[in-house]
């Protein structure tokens, strides 16, 4: 009962702080994560494979990460409770995941202040900062949740561990060891549980003898050097990823730029604890300009500021090491859960990010809490004021993480604030510009436009070799729907030029800037993957040349989009582009190959009824009397059976088989193989 009251208590400040989350959409990442993953929709064996062995961002993207805990929690929502694509289920999972953290920070303050007012206090403090929203209100933020719960439930059993004996002693081991496997399967990061756990033993436990010490070290580092060992071999099998310098300027810059700059970071992130005012969803290029040696700038003295702090803090976690040990640890444990993602020792995927203080913020709050504590024992008249402090500043947090909730309500209102937040930042503009331009009645194209001419006027000066694809392709597409709207009014004008259309002209323009960049990513994918000694195949950005296909569609030059079409399937083989040949084929007056390449698309993904109906369409119109279709209770199908339907799919299955090959999906390409030769009834010698 002494616990149960005050986490009711911080579970009730939680769950009211977050009461508007449950309305939020899958925003950002959660959309990619939980929208396009097919491996979540169903528990199959054959998802749980795909899930134990394919990146954490499988089918969309390589980024380099093994999740699979994270991923079958994502199952779990989607195909065990049925939640499908709503995002409530998603939101409740999360913030559940989150109650178990609070609950799990109020005892490790139990642990260090031996108080339980200050462990209250720590719990509360941290619990309600509003940068913890990045993790909690976005679903995709699991990870971090998952992956601190690990971390801390392996810290709390240790602990336990060290003065236990016999069974209990083993329960705690066991544990212990469950607690790691669950954090570390779920996220990377959580590997410092090896390092906080020494740290909290030079702290608190000296007086335990090595022995005692050894099984609970051994019990959480089994897990990690298990999945160390499995990550190895799943990215083993998959493309080496080249880091964006949109994502992350440090993998453009000289060694000691990239660490200083990275040290400014971490002056930034200590000023979001101290004021959470302005959060922003991302800081890509050029948020946080790199570090120029020109120490008459304000940014470069930021930098020597954020140092001096981080010089102060290490020199106040040695002197605290005796005279006051929580204040070591808290600070220790601020830049040991810090360290994975501050780009100090190993260049991750990003800059910065609010979701990556989930965990390290425990030791902000936590050297918070002491400084109260010593104020009141110092200074007996801050007993009953430091109380209605605390309580005070808890419910600033709470309403501030309740407004932020409302920024992630869906994209448009998220990017929107992360643009106040981050004007600098070419994504949040290119994600602005995205989510208006979905507005119905193209109603936001006017702000996306605005947001589009920011986003290219950061990222212009760059070199192609360090310019993102993604922003350019997406430009492409914006300016080209601009020019079908123009030419919708002048198409019927005589002697009407699509080349004179202005937004066309510019839709061309920004796609061969991608495309230069694109193919500048593609040399840099293929080197590193060389380098490793990895199979070589085509990079890119797909959409980019489906963009491009369709543009030069509408310029009408179709040998130039049948160029593009058929390079972006070289990159990934999507039915998207299918349809896309067959209007190309179809205008080029090659019927025979227009309809292959609908086969081809279906043969990709049977579910594109719209592919089903276009071939039905196209054979009722080019062979209306022969055996093609055949009628059945009022509807119209294919007739496989008939000799010309039979050559067409073969021919197209052949064609598919060898597109497989090029990028070396060898498992696609024998699947596409097996079922044409036992369903078509394809000769197998075709294949060879």
């Amino acid at each position: 009962m002494r616990r149960a009251l005050p986490l009711a208590a911080l579970w009730t400040m939680a769950l009211l702080a977050y009461s508007n989350s449950f309305t939020a959409a899958l925003t950002f990442d959660s959309n990619r994560v939980i929208l396009q993953d097919t491996r979540i929709r169903a528990v199959t064996p054959e998802n749980r494979h795909l899930i134990w062995t394919q990146d954490y961002w499988y089918p969309t993207l390589a980024g380099g990460l093994f999740r699979p805990l994270t991923t079958l929690s994502y199952q779990w929502n989607y195909a065990v409770l049925g939640n499908g694509p709503h995002p409530a289920g998603y939101h409740w999972i999360n913030l559940l995941l989150h109650l178990v953290n609070i609950a799990l920070v109020y005892l490790v303050g139990l642990l260090i202040f031996e108080a339980p007012w200050p462990a209250f206090a720590m719990a509360a403090l941290w619990a309600l900062h509003p940068l913890l929203t990045e993790s909690v209100t976005n679903v995709v933020g699991r990870a971090d949740l998952l992956a601190s719960f690990g971390v801390l439930a392996g810290l709390v059993c240790y602990t336990r561990s060290v003065v236990a004996t016999g069974w209990r002693q083993a329960a705690w081991l066991v544990a212990a060891a469950a607690s790691s496997a669950v954090g570390i399967f779920s996220k990377e990061s959580a590997i410092v549980v090896l390092a906080l756990v020494p740290i909290y033993g030079l702290a608190f436990g000296r007086a335990a003898t090595w022995r005692s010490r050894l099984p609970g070290y051994a019990a959480l580092s089994l897990p990690v050097l298990v999945y160390l060992q499995m990550r190895s071999h799943v990215l083993a099998n998959l493309p080496s990823l080249v880091t964006s310098f949109g994502d992350n300027p440090l993998v453009g810059a000289g060694f000691w730029t990239a660490r200083f700059t990275a040290v400014k970071v971490i002056g930034r992130y200590l000023w979001l604890l101290v004021w959470p005012a302005h959060l922003s969803a991302d800081y890509s290029y050029n948020q946080v300009p790199l570090f120029r040696w020109r120490f008459d700038s304000l940014e470069d003295a930021k930098t020597l500021f954020a140092l001096a702090m981080c010089i102060a803090a290490a020199a106040a976690a040695v002197v605290a090491w005796r005279r006051a040990k929580p204040v070591f640890f808290f600070i220790a444990f601020f830049f040991v859960s810090l360290s994975p993602t501050a780009n100090l020792v190993i260049l991750i995927g990003t800059i910065m990010a609010e979701r990556f203080l989930y965990l390290p913020s425990i030791g902000f709050a936590g050297c918070l809490v002491w400084l109260v504590v010593e104020a009141c024992r110092r200074w007996p008249a801050m007993r009953t004021a430091a109380p209605a402090m605390l309580g005070v500043l808890s419910l600033a947090l709470a309403a501030r993480t309740f407004a932020r909730n409302s920024d992630w309500h869906d994209e448009q209102s998220l990017w929107a604030s992360s643009v106040k937040a981050c004007p600098g930042s070419y994504k949040t503009h290119a994600d602005l510009a995205l989510a208006t331009m979905s507005l119905p009645n193209g109603t936001g194209f006017e702000i996306a436009q605005t947001q589009w001419e920011h986003a290219l006027a950061i990222l212009g000066p760059l070199p192609d070799h360090l310019n993102p694809t993604s922003a350019w392709a997406s430009a492409g597409f914006f300016y080209r729907l601009k020019g079908d709207m123009l030419a919708q009014s002048d198409a019927s004008k005589p002697g009407y030029d699509p080349h004179s259309n202005p937004w066309y002209r510019k839709s061309l323009e920004i796609f061969l800037r991608g495309k230069r960049i694109d193919e500048a990513w593609n040399r840099a994918m293929k080197q590193r993957n060389l380098a490793d000694g990895k199979p070589i195949a085509d990079f890119g950005w797909p959409q980019l040349y489906l963009g491009l296909g369709r543009l030069y569609q509408r310029m009408q030059e179709p040998q130039q989009a049948l160029e593009a079409l058929q390079y972006g399937l070289t990159i990934r083989v999507q039915p998207e582009f299918f349809e896309e040949i067959y209007a190309t084929w179809r205008a080029l007056g090659d019927p025979e190959k227009a309809v292959k390449a609908l086969m081809e698309g279906l043969a990709v993904d049977p579910t594109q009824t719209q592919l089903a109906s276009r071939i039905v369409q196209f054979y009722r119109e080019t062979a209306p009397m022969s055996c093609a279709l055949t009628s059945a209770g009022g509807s119209v199908s294919l007739n496989l059976g008939c000799p010309l339907v039979h050559d067409h799919l073969c021919g197209a299955s052949q064609h598919l088989v060898e597109r497989y090959r090029q990028p070396g999906h060898k498992a696609q390409a024998d699947a596409v193989i097996a079922s044409a030769v036992r369903t078509l009834g394809c000769p197998a010698e075709m294949f060879k």
